[in-house]
């Protein structure tokens, strides 16, 4: 069977990413303290527009460049790739930009520019995520992260704590963190020498958006499933329950981040193995430790959630450890998903993610009509959860005929052991028993991945 830098990929993304998302969860407490439930909620429901605007502004451009790229030896190749989704990201941020100025003008909306600030920053952070991965330097993509991760927490910090910005601090201070970031990774992988305008083509233009043009409506259908709600809820709850809604997907936030950082290096692997005879065997291996890894994180996160909000969150946002433990099961679903998709993608067959991901997405709105007014926030929750269960159902039947998947009887086993402290989370109260509880989720961490947790301190 072909070799892969799976295993040496995921360790590398993993040092930055645990390193990002520490730094991630060590601010939630304090940005939470910092800001009102109201204008933590109306960021987030900024952050939820510019999750929508992205897509339709690259084209999806950074999910082609890398597929296009990825492969390629020469550099003047991976350049007319480059080069050409830049472009295109260029022209349509200049004509969005203005249009969202121009609402600002007529309508007196304040936020016009910071909001343009904060979607360009990130914009250009997706489209140098994409190149980087093109080019295989993912030690920089990792370290980058961090850079950027503290960009932001410095940022926000004197923006919101020191200068008293309220909203306006934390908007201009994300958008300053990516800026960090951005420039870090243009100065070390000395971007400007992959740009080449005389090699921009309408046929690479179009290369790139018939490909990318089907991940699309994917694209806005994963975010319908995962970040729609909030603006249900603003309409139907107000923004302070927004606030709280937030701060519950922040947790399970933090393990659907961990699997991107596999989800990467999977996509990489799955294009390298796809012409080969043992495919079908590693395809399934693989799936096993999927399941397995995430059932570890998302069980650690399920031990921890009582004391989160028993002991480190502000007592405002309490109510959040309801819907938190929905939400972190449903990242499990969501990275086998993302797994399949990964196949699917080496494949090319980009149509078929986008539509079963677009009937996810008509499930989740169907939900949140039909019982936010009557069960409130658990109804976002659920809503997540289900529709994430059924685009993974559906992908696992779509692609039985190619490859025979098969759970492993560990597996189960730790299915059966996720499945007691999703239920714990609910029924027990007592520090004694979560804290065991605590314990147990360390052991089967470091049981479930132990090879990785081998590798991961040699690697450090």
């Amino acid at each position: 069977m072909k070799k892969t830098n799976l295993a040496k990929n995921t360790i590398l993304l993993s040092i930055g990413t645990l390193m990002t998302k520490g730094i991630n969860l060590l601010m939630i407490p304090l940005f939470s303290s910092w800001l009102s439930t109201e204008d933590y909620g109306s960021f987030d429901l900024f952050c939820t527009y510019v999750s929508l605007l992205i897509p339709f502004i690259t084209l999806s451009s950074s999910d082609a460049i890398f597929r296009f790229s990825v492969d390629k030896n020469e550099k003047r190749e991976k350049s007319r790739y480059i080069t050409t989704g830049f472009c295109i990201n260029l022209v349509n941020s200049i004509v969005v930009s203005i249009i969202i100025w121009g609402i600002g003008v007529c309508t007196g909306w304040k936020f016009a520019i910071p909001f343009i600030a904060l979607l360009l920053c990130e914009l250009f952070n997706n489209h140098l995520q994409g190149f980087v991965r093109a080019i295989k330097k993912l030690s920089i993509y990792s370290f980058a992260s961090v850079i950027t991760t503290v960009g932001i927490a410095f940022s926000v910090t004197v923006f919101v704590l020191a200068f008293n910005m309220g909203l306006l601090g934390i908007i201009y201070g994300y958008a300053l963190g990516y800026l960090i970031g951005e420039i870090f990774l243009v100065i070390v992988t000395k971007y400007w020498r992959y740009l080449n305008f005389r090699l921009v083509r309408k046929t690479t233009v179009k290369e790139l958006v018939q490909y990318a043009f089907p991940l699309i409506p994917n694209n806005i259908s994963w975010w319908i499933i995962n970040v729609s709600d909030r603006i249900f809820i603003n309409v139907f709850l107000g923004a302070a329950a927004n606030g709280v809604y937030a701060i519950a997907y922040k947790i399970p936030n933090f393990c659907a981040s961990i699997f991107n950082v596999f989800s990467f290096s999977w996509q990489e692997a799955a294009v390298d193995l796809v012409d080969s005879d043992d495919r079908n065997s590693y395809y399934n291996r693989v799936y096993n430790s999927t399941m397995a890894t995430m059932i570890s994180l998302c069980g650690g996160l399920l031990a921890l959630n009582y004391f989160l909000f028993q002991y480190i969150f502000d007592v405002r946002y309490v109510e959040a450890k309801l819907y938190s433990p929905i939400l972190i099961t449903s990242v499990i679903f969501g990275s086998l998903t993302q797994y399949f998709g990964g196949i699917q993608i080496s494949l090319k067959r980009t149509k078929e993610n986008g539509l079963t991901t677009m009937l996810g997405a008509v499930i989740n709105v169907a939900i949140d009509l039909l019982l936010i007014n009557a069960i409130g926030l658990y109804a976002a929750a659920l809503s997540t959860v289900i529709a994430n269960i059924t685009v993974c159902v559906v992908r696992y039947f779509r692609m039985a005929g190619d490859i025979h998947f098969k759970l492993k009887k560990e597996t189960w086993f730790y299915i059966g052991y996720y499945m007691y402290l999703l239920v714990m989370s609910y029924w027990c109260n007592s520090m004694f028993l979560n804290s065991a509880n605590l314990v147990l989720a360390c052991v089967m961490f470091c049981i479930i991945n132990r090879e990785f947790v081998v590798n991961f301190f040699r690697k450090i």
